[in-house]
């Protein structure tokens, strides 16, 4: 992943600009037509072409998107959570970080931490944003997941 100080300055646009068809683009038995980004960014995942997608699931993706909401979805390590999420997201050019909430991450990671900076030859302490405020100033798709004994939760 990228740190924050890598993404801070990347442009992406603010909102969807265009609109899709989920019969065209999902392949799925539905007459609904979606938003999603003209263009694409750094933080929009590939495109897998042989990749098939699950009607409710998906269904339940595109609402989570379309009202910013969170949406959890769960099961067995390996079954394609994460997977589903992504190819939704890519097919729409929407930006998508995972976040695996597990022991190699911190709270500072995630929240932030006051730093030591220059700024105009003197040292002041500013606060430098993690990954969670960084994704919330944007449209994108934090992909969290954490590694349980019990089926998998994911949230969009």
């Amino acid at each position: 992943m990228t740190t924050t100080a890598e993404t801070a300055n990347t442009p992406m646009q603010q909102e969807p600009d265009t609109m899709v068809s989920v019969r065209k683009v999902f392949g799925l038995d539905s007459d609904l037509e979606f938003t999603a980004f003209s263009q694409t960014s750094e933080h929009v995942p590939d495109v897998d072409d042989t990749y098939r997608f699950d009607h409710d699931t998906t269904m339940a993706i595109l609402a989570g998107f379309s009202h910013n909401r969170r949406v959890m979805v769960q099961g067995y390590h390996g079954t394609g959570k994460s997977t589903h999420i992504e190819q939704v997201a890519a097919r729409l050019n929407w930006p998508c970080i995972r976040i695996n909430l597990d022991s190699h991450i911190s709270r500072i990671d995630l929240v932030g931490k006051d730093a030591i900076v220059l700024k105009d030859g003197k040292q002041i302490t500013e606060f430098r944003e993690g990954i969670l405020p960084w994704a919330l100033q944007k449209p994108l798709a934090p992909v969290s997941y954490t590694h349980l004994t019990l089926p998998t939760i994911y949230s969009v």
